[in-house]
């Protein structure tokens, strides 16, 4: 017990020393999953393959999402209010989730003020820094991906046929690809 309890204070202080790099990792981090999350989740959602392969049929079924979505939007305002309300509601949790942080926040400095010196430390606030940064970045880019599509949807005429040539050339590949792992597994 003894062993464990010095294993997590280590690992607090090795915390503490590089929490500036972890928060920056972090952001960064949340960001790229926040712009990619409809890719990520495809890529979740396939059975195990090969990476390659996995990767493109994610690609490409992320890309047939989003020209699914722009052509089911198109000309048709219900599905497009269902569309933007979609993504309202996650943004509307994440900014309750800040808001709950916030005080959060204020309770934990009012209580150290009060005396207890150990209840916020600086861990704490760095913790807490970086846990607002990645909501402040996640709702930003989820707001950012509903003025592309908002933006796409305006101007649909071009960038439908530019999808369609992106799944062409996505399909192309996953042959290519498909035919080259079969080979070499027959071999």
């Amino acid at each position: 017990m003894l062993y464990l309890r010095l294993m997590l204070t280590a690992l607090a202080y090795w915390l503490h020393d590089h929490a500036l790099p972890l928060e920056v990792l972090l952001v960064l981090l949340s960001g790229f999953v926040a712009l990619y999350a409809d890719t990520l989740r495809h890529f979740l959602s396939l059975p195990s393959q090969r990476l390659s392969t996995w990767i493109l049929k994610a690609r490409l079924l992320s890309v047939n999402s989003k020209l699914f979505n722009l052509c089911e939007c198109h000309n048709n305002a219900f599905a497009t209010l269902v569309y933007v309300a979609r993504i309202f509601v996650f943004v509307l949790i994440l900014m309750g989730l800040f808001l709950g942080g916030i005080f959060l926040e204020v309770v934990s400095i009012r209580t150290a003020y009060r005396g207890d010196v150990y209840a916020y430390s600086q861990f704490h606030a760095n913790l807490d820094i970086s846990l607002a940064l990645v909501f402040v970045v996640v709702v930003c880019c989820r707001l950012l991906l509903l003025g592309e599509f908002l933006y796409r949807l305006r101007n649909f005429k071009g960038y439908d046929h530019y999808l369609m040539e992106l799944v062409a050339q996505l399909e192309e590949k996953l042959v290519v690809a498909e035919n080259a792992g079969s080979s070499s597994v027959s071999e």
